[in-house]
């Protein structure tokens, strides 16, 4: 699952307290909640959960009346704000939603996985033409560490998600993705815009929590 906020850059000490603080209760076990990875880029904050399975949809009804998680919502309003408030009624208008993924072959043992970020403009028009581009790569292309990808709509976002072996492969899949974007699919889709938010799309992890 992938949310979308906005969020000043000067707020991460603050965020990353309380959900570090949240994040030590038993309520991500309850929930089924495996990891999660706070990104940011340009006042843009992308939120990403990884669930062990199919949440349990009577522990997260539990969870939604636990002042815990209100506490929650409260303290993040001062840092946390919608994406678009004009159009935001409730934590549901936050939610991105997926229209393309990928699984590599696992490069030997499972383990861990770093992930990677990349944001750019994208009207939904556009979605069957960036997937076939995207299909089409990934059915030729061996990217080294590659475990899975992700793409991910929100407005007017594109929200390109890599996940890869290690750190080591962290500047393939950085490469990796701005080839993509910036080549494959700028060329075949030029009414794209690559320069908003910026032509380096990638954002920068500033939280992350892993259930042991």
């Amino acid at each position: 699952m992938v949310t979308v906020s906005k969020m000043d850059r000067n707020a991460i000490p603050e965020v990353s307290k309380l959900f570090a603080d949240f994040d030590s209760t038993e309520i991500p076990g309850l929930i089924g909640l495996h990891r999660r990875q706070l990104f940011i880029h340009h006042g843009i904050q992308v939120h990403l959960y990884d669930f062990v399975e199919k949440s349990d949809q009577a522990a997260l009804e539990k969870v939604k009346s636990d002042p815990r998680m209100a506490r929650l919502s409260v303290d993040l309003q001062p840092f946390v704000t919608p994406y678009e408030p004009e159009t935001w009624n409730s934590p549901a208008d936050s939610a991105a939603s997926c229209f393309y993924a990928w699984e590599g072959e696992p490069a030997g043992a499972p383990g861990s996985t770093e992930t990677t970020v990349t944001l750019a403009r994208m009207e939904t028009d556009a979605i069957p033409e960036v997937t076939r581009i995207f299909r089409d790569f990934d059915a030729t292309a061996q990217l080294m560490g590659i475990r899975r990808r992700q793409l991910f709509v929100f407005k007017d976002l594109c929200i390109h998600i890599q996940d890869h072996a290690g750190r080591d492969d962290a500047d393939i899949a950085q490469k990796a993705a701005t080839d993509i974007w910036f080549g494959h699919v700028l060329q075949e889709l030029p009414r794209l815009a690559p320069q908003e938010p910026t032509a380096d799309g990638h954002a920068i992890r500033f939280y992350g929590w892993e259930a042991s």
